[in-house]
């Protein structure tokens, strides 16, 4: 849509884009003899004069009341909607969580700390000790493996902990390689403690045996076993 700019001498042109709702200020463009007669024919209206030394200022002028006619409208409709949809909230009743809902979260919150108190899972300083990487800086280490995703980790409280199990004890406590072949099976499909789940779970490709307990002795079946839960999200 465009607003028609309209000149002193009493004609329009449409080269200037603005919106029909809201409405903006006119503005009128002219010579001062002409703006003046103009503005005789509504001598109760509200003006503000501004005047230029040449053609040139007028046109910058121009220009950027154009820029700010185009965008002047869609922030006040996005002003206006958010407001909406303030009132809207404040409207709606507090929903308070299903009864499936809760005994779900309850049933996570007992899986999480089983899993913490099972002793498998060691705080980046714990690690630190055992492998006598530096006390100073504890979490150095285990932070550069995790951004190189050679290991995982869960997190409970803002703290860090990371599985035990998954480093080797005759390599200075480092991940054992297949950790991250597991990692980058799964790719971003797992969370933290959805591998950890994973991990600890019973599985039916290793004869019901848990992967964690495999990953040093048999780490090729905990990555074909990784590859199977894969597929298996692909296809069901």
């Amino acid at each position: 849509m465009a607003t028609k700019r309209r000149t002193a001498s009493g004609g329009t042109d449409a080269s200037v884009p603005a919106h029909a709702s809201p409405p903006l200020p006119r503005v009128v463009v002219g010579k001062s003899r002409e703006i003046s007669a103009f503005l005789r024919q509504s001598p109760a209206r509200p003006v503000l004069a501004v005047t230029f030394d040449n053609d040139h200022e007028l046109a910058v002028a121009e220009e950027v009341y154009r820029r700010v006619g185009e965008v002047l409208p869609q922030l006040i409709r996005s002003r206006q909607q958010d407001k909406v949809t303030k009132v809207v909230e404040a409207l709606l009743p507090e929903m308070a969580p299903s009864r499936s809902a809760l005994i779900q979260a309850r049933m996570q919150a007992e899986a999480k700390a089983q899993i913490l108190e099972s002793g498998d899972y060691l705080r980046a300083a714990e690690i630190a000790k055992l492998a006598g990487y530096s006390e100073s800086n504890p979490s150095a280490q285990t932070s550069k493996w995790k951004r190189d995703k050679s290991i995982f980790a869960v997190e409970m409280n803002g703290v860090d902990y990371f599985p035990a199990f998954a480093l080797n004890p005759e390599k200075s406590y480092k991940p054992y390689s297949a950790v991250g072949e597991v990692l980058d099976v799964f790719q971003d499909s797992k969370s933290g403690w959805g591998l950890a789940f994973w991990f600890a779970g019973l599985n039916s490709f290793l004869d019901d045996q848990r992967p964690q307990d495999l990953l040093a002795i048999k780490p090729e079946l905990v990555i074909a076993a990784a590859k199977d839960a894969v597929e298996g999200l692909q296809h069901g």
